[in-house]
Formats: structure tokens, sequence, C-alpha cells
């Protein structure tokens, strides 16, 4: 069955509905922007970025543990072996359950020397550490 279209009238795009759509859209964003309101900021005076950090000195009852870059390691000013570190750490968590440990690391150091003091840290029940990195060449 052959079916005959009229060609008669001109296809038209109707854009009443179109502008309505449009216009609706704009009232909406400008009704939120009109009721949104504005993000209050906190009156906080931050130090200028070249602002010179005050040394921070670990606590007499803190244990203090320095790894350097050749994975040598120390107990406070003491160079200590792995059975050294290990005793030092017992000393440690046998005085004070709660001893804060310290770690003071050259920036090269690697992680390999790190690992085997956590172990013992977790262990022995001492999980509050901080760490902190030198910047000296």
């Amino acid at each position: 069955m052959k079916v005959r279209l009229s060609r008669k009238g001109s296809m038209e795009v109707q854009m009443g509905p179109m502008m309505d759509c449009v216009f609706l859209l704009l009232i909406f964003f400008i009704v939120i922007a009109v009721t949104k309101k504005s993000v209050k900021e906190l009156a906080i005076q931050l130090p200028p970025p070249g602002a010179a950090v005050s040394e921070v000195k670990p606590k007499d009852k803190d244990l203090v543990i320095r790894v350097t870059a050749a994975g040598e390691t120390w107990v406070g000013s003491q160079k200590v072996g792995k059975q050294g570190m290990l005793d030092a750490i017992r000393e440690a968590q046998a005085r004070n359950p709660e001893t804060k440990v310290r770690f003071e690391l050259d920036r090269r150091a690697q992680v390999q020397h790190l690992m085997p003091i956590w172990d013992h840290l977790v262990h022995y029940g001492l999980t509050k550490w901080g760490i902190r990195t030198t910047m000296q060449e």
C-alpha cells in the first residue's frame, strides 16, 4: 500500500514552547542566585609562608629515634644496633606503656630501615609516634 504525504504545508519548528522553557530556566537560576546565602569567612590570621617555625623539643619521657640516610639508628644521642634498639623499646615500654615515640629521619632514609623499628614498637604496644624529617644537605 502506497501512502502519499501532502507536501503543501511548510515544516516549521514551534518556538513558543522552547522559549517558555528558556524563560522558566532563567527565572529558576535568578531566584537561586538571589536566595543563595553568602559564605562567611572566619577571621583567622595565618602566619606568612616564610615565618620561622620554633624548634619542637621532645619531652624527657619521649623516646627519640633517629635514622640516618645510611640506615644508622640512634636512640637519643647514642648509636645503637638492632639489639640496642630492641632493648631501648622494651625499657621505654616498661617505664611507661603510653610512651610517645618521635622519629627524626634524614629525608633520604629508606623505609626498609624503619619497618623493623615500627614492628617492634607495635609489638610492645607503643603506637603513639610522630615523624619529623631533616632537610639539611
